[in-house]
């Protein structure tokens, strides 16, 4: 059943609906994640209609503008899930931009040091916990519709700062990072991090799953929200073993991909499994298939 669609004045001064990060988590335990790379509002909204509960669009690899993010919250959001932004870096700009356009999870890539993520916060979060730059008018600040003390306090509950734990340094001093008072969590990505560590892309290597299911349990033994992005089925079994708390592990190119790639099989095996007038005329064609 699709989510019912929430107002946003109830979600400005409530702890329900889709901003509810740390209520969803105490009732579900793990949280589903689709990256919508894309950004196609179509695909947004099917990945929130299914169910998903955080709909990811990736800023380090892909640049969009602002109309079309903008798009991708109100959509996320349609569908009560929560947005979440990988953005390309700890700048101020693009913390304070991705915040701006009402995202409630930013993932900041390449985060290997306490500093960095005190950098973040400052960036992120209002005070006290920050020196976030303020702008009433603002989609995140309903556009100066309500009280602007409320939007703020909002703003500092309900918005989440998950550093990216994906290179050697930031896996040695995960602690460090994950433990700044205002970051929420971290997020493990298995791919850089095992180029990083020497073991690139083997997934299936005892030694690097290991440092893969240590860095989810280091992070949720520091009292923080452990996250991950990947759709690699022995490393999920490794991050729920280990308590992870929010799968990014579905992608909607890899979803196309895989449909296409699987009705081209079966297209290709019915045309040469069927005789037919065409074929008997074109000999070439069952060649090609």
């Amino acid at each position: 059943m699709a989510r019912q669609p929430w107002l946003w004045k109830e979600t400005l001064v409530t702890e329900s609906g889709i901003i509810a990060l740390v209520s969803q988590l105490e009732q579900k335990g793990v949280l589903l994640g689709c990256a919508v790379d894309s950004g196609t509002p179509q695909f947004v909204e099917i990945a929130g209609r299914l169910g998903y509960d955080i709909i990811w669009i990736d800023l380090e690899h892909y640049s969009r503008d602002a109309s079309s993010l903008q798009t991708f919250c109100t959509n996320c959001e349609a569908t009560g899930a929560l947005s979440l932004m990988r953005i390309a870096d700890a700048h101020r700009t693009s913390i304070l931009h991705a915040l701006e356009l009402g995202t409630r999870l930013i993932v900041i890539p390449m985060v290997n040091d306490a500093a960095t993520a005190f950098e973040i916060v400052q960036h992120g979060k209002f005070a006290p916990l920050g020196n976030r730059g303020f702008n009433g008018g603002t989609r995140a600040m309903a556009y100066g519709m309500e009280d602007r003390a409320t939007t703020m306090a909002a703003a500092n509950r309900d918005t989440h700062l998950f550093p990216q734990i994906e290179t050697a340094e930031g896996f040695d001093h995960i602690e460090e990072i994950v433990g700044v008072d205002g970051i929420s969590g971290g997020l493990v990505g298995p791919a850089d991090l095992s180029i990083s560590l020497g073991m690139p892309l083997e997934f299936e290597n005892p030694k690097f799953v290991e440092c893969y299911r240590q860095a989810i349990a280091r992070i949720r033994a520091c009292g923080k929200i452990a996250a991950t992005a990947t759709g690699h089925t022995g490393l999920l079994r490794a991050a729920l073993e280990a308590g992870v708390q929010i799968i990014i592990g579905a992608s909607e190119l890899g979803a196309i991909r895989d449909s296409l790639r699987s009705m081209h099989i079966d297209l290709c095996k019915l045309v040469r499994e069927t005789a037919g007038p065409n074929q008997e005329a074109h000999s070439g064609m069952r060649n090609s298939l």
